[in-house]
C-alpha cells in the first residue's frame, strides 16, 4: 500500500506586517523526497509518526513535499501558488495512491483563501477522489473549518500545549487511515464550532481551565465506537471566521455517536468560557512579582522529569518544583510561536528602569548583530537593540557592554521540545553582556525560546539567572519549566498581545464569547 505524504504547515498572523513570501518557506524549509525523511524520521513531530506507523504497519510512505515558516504574515498568492502547484502535481503524477498524510498546521491564510487548509484539503481530494483514505494532523492552535473536515477521512488534533504529542498524534491519524484504507473501519467525524475562545495565556493544558477540557477529551475517546476525539485551541490571530474553539469525534460508521460526542465535550467548555479569558500581569507586575519570589540559583542540570512520550507535562505541575531558579517570564505581546516580531523590548525597557540583574533574554536583530561582529569578541560597545520591525513592539533600547562570543547559531536539541523539533537556528548571533548586569542575545533569524540548548551552546547556564524573558505563552514550557521556580504570564504590547481588543477583526464570527455574549445551545 502506498500512502503520500504532503502538506503546507504555517501559522497565519493576519495582523503582522511580515508576509509569508515564496523566500520566507525557502529560507524555513521547503523540503522534497527523502529530504523530509531526513529531516523529520528522528525527531517528535508530526511526520515522525506517519513514518513510524509505515515501519509498524507495514505501508510504503512516500514522501513529497513539505513546506513549513514560522508563524509570520498571510501566505502570498505567489508563494501559495507556486508550493501548491508543484506539491499537487506530484500528487497526481506519482499516483494512484491508497491514502493521503497531510501534516499541515491547521492555521493558515493566504491572500486568496482564508481557509487556506480547507482549500488544500479540497483540492488533494479533488485529485485522489471521494474514495481515498486522507488523514490531516493538525496543531492544536488550528482554525478548523467545517469544509476541512468534509474534505478528508480523519482530521486530528494535537492534545498538548506546549505541543509534546506531535508525534503521537501523527501515529494515531496514520493508523486510523491504514485501517481504513483495509476496510476494517469507517471513520465519520464530526465537528462543533461553539461561538466562543480561548485566550493565548489560558491555553496551557497543564493547569486548569484547560487541563479538564483535555481530559474530557481523553475520557470521549473510551466511549463504545468512538476512534478518536480532538480539542482544538485554536488561533486568536488569525482573522478568519473559523477563528476560535473546535471539537472533532470521530466514530466508526456512526455519525449520530459522533455528533453526540463532540457537543458533549463542547458543552463541557461553554460552562468555562469565562475562566478561558481571565487577564494575566502587566509587565510591572510580573518583574515586581519576579523580584519578590526569587530564593536562588538552581544547580546546573538539576531538572523535573519530562517525560518523552508526548503526554504527560501536565503531570510536571510547577507546584512540585523547587523554589531555587531563575523567575520565568512569558512574554505574551511578542510569542514567536504566534507570529511576532521577536524584537519586543517593552519588558526589557521597564526592568532596566526598575534595575533588575542577572536578566536574560533574545533579541532579533540583525544590525545589531554586524556590529558586535565588526567590533569582535571582548570589545565595548553601545547599541540600539531592538524595536526596529513595527511600531507595536517597543522603540530601540540603548545597551552598553561587551561582545562575549559570536557564533552562527546552530544548534541540536535533544530535550523535549513544542512541535517535536531537533535542529534550530538563530543565524549569525552575539552574545551581550550590559554593564547593568544584563544578557541578551542578539539573533539574526526570528527565533523563539523553545529549545535550552538555545542558551548553553553559546555558553550561558540559563540556570543562574535571576529572570528569564521566554518570547511566547505555551511553547517555551517544555524547555524552561524544568529548571524554573516559577512561570510568571505577562499582559504585554505586541502583534500577540492578550489583549484582543486592540485587535481589529473584520472577518471572525460574530457573535463571538469574550468579545460578545452569544447564546449557545448543542
Amino acid at each position: 500500500m502506498r500512502f503520500a505524504i504532503l502538506g503546507i504547515s504555517h501559522e497565519t498572523n493576519t495582523f503582522s506586517i511580515v508576509p509569508a513570501s515564496y523566500e520566507e518557506f525557502e529560507k524555513s524549509l521547503l523540503l522534497r523526497g527523502e529530504e523530509i525523511v531526513d529531516q523529520y524520521v528522528e525527531s517528535t513531530y508530526t511526520i515522525a509518526g506517519y513514518l513510524q506507523a509505515a515501519d509498524e504497519l507495514g505501508f510504503d510512505a512516500v514522501p513529497l513535499m513539505f513546506a513549513r515558516t514560522g508563524p509570520i504574515g498571510t501566505i502570498t498568492k505567489d508563494a501559495y501558488d507556486r508550493i501548491s502547484t508543484e506539491m499537487l502535481g506530484m500528487l497526481r503524477d506519482q499516483g494512484p495512491w491508497d491514502a493521503v498524510l497531510l501534516p499541515n498546521h491547521g492555521a493558515a491564510v493566504s491572500e486568496e483563501f482564508p481557509d487556506m487548509d480547507g482549500e488544500f484539503t479540497r483540492a488533494v481530494r479533488e485529485i485522489v477522489g471521494p474514495d481515498v483514505p486522507v488523514g490531516i494532523t493538525f496543531d492544536m492552535h488550528a482554525n478548523i473549518s467545517k469544509d476541512t473536515v468534509a474534505n478528508t477521512t480523519v482530521c486530528i488534533v494535537w492534545r498538548t500545549c506546549p505541543h509534546l504529542d506531535a508525534k503521537v498524534r501523527g501515529h494515531k491519524t496514520a493508523e486510523l487511515i491504514y485501517r481504513a484504507a483495509k476496510g476494517e473501519i469507517d471513520p465519520v467525524q464530526f465537528i462543533e464550532m461553539p461561538p466562543m475562545l480561548v485566550n493565548i495565556v489560558k491555553q496551557y493544558t497543564g493547569q486548569e481551565p484547560m487541563k479538564s477540557l483535555v481530559d474530557d477529551c481523553f475520557e470521549a475517546n473510551e466511549r463504545d465506537g468512538i476512534l478518536d476525539t480532538s480539542i482544538s485551541e485554536g488561533y486568536p490571530y488569525a482573522d478568519v471566521e473559523e477563528m476560535g474553539m473546535s471539537w472533532i469525534a470521530i466514530a466508526d460508521g456512526d455519525m449520530e455517536k459522533a455528533e453526540e460526542t463532540a457537543k458533549w465535550m463542547a458543552e463541557r467548555a461553554w460552562e468555562k468560557r469565562v475562566d478561558l479569558n481571565r487577564p494575566v500581569p502587566s509587565i510591572r507586575e510580573a518583574l515586581t512579582m519576579a523580584e519578590e519570589r526569587y530564593v536562588g540559583p538552581k544547580p546546573t542540570g538539576a531538572e523535573n522529569f519530562l517525560p518523552d512520550d508526548g503526554t504527560a507535562l501536565a503531570d510536571v505541575e510547577e507546584s512540585e518544583h523547587s523554589h531555587l531558579g531563575p523567575i520565568v517570564l512569558m512574554d505574551a505581546g511578542d510569542n514567536i510561536g504566534g507570529g511576532s516580531s521577536a524584537d519586543s523590548t517593552h519588558i526589557l525597557k521597564v526592568a532596566r528602569e526598575m534595575g533588575i540583574q542577572r536578566y536574560l533574554q533574545t533579541i532579533y536583530d540583525p544590525e545589531a548583530v554586524q556590529a558586535c561582529i565588526a567590533t569582535g569578541v571582548g570589545a565595548e560597545i553601545s547599541l540600539d537593540v531592538g524595536g526596529k520591525t513595527d511600531d507595536m513592539h517597543g522603540e530601540p533600547v540603548l545597551i552598553t557592554g561587551t561582545v562575549v562570543e559570536l557564533d552562527d547559531g546552530e544548534y541540536e536539541e535533544t530535550r523535549p521540545t513544542h512541535g517535536g523539533r531537533r535542529y534550530y537556528t538563530d543565524g549569525l548571533r552575539a552574545r551581550f553582556s550590559t554593564v547593568d548586569g544584563m544578557t541578551i542575545v542578539l539573533t539574526s533569524i526570528r527565533s523563539g525560546n523553545t529549545a535550552r540548548e538555545q542558551m548553553y551552546s553559546i555558553g550561558i547556564n540559563p540556570e543562574d539567572y535571576r529572570v528569564i524573558v521566554a518570547k511566547g505563552v505555551s511553547s517555551p514550557r517544555p524547555a524552561y519549566q524544568p529548571i524554573a521556580a516559577e512561570i510568571i504570564i505577562v499582559n504585554s504590547p505586541g502583534v500577540t498581545s492578550a489583549d484582543l481588543d486592540t485587535f481589529t477583526y473584520q472577518r471572525r464570527r460574530v457573535p463571538l464569547y469574550p468579545f460578545e455574549e452569544p447564546e449557545y445551545q448543542v
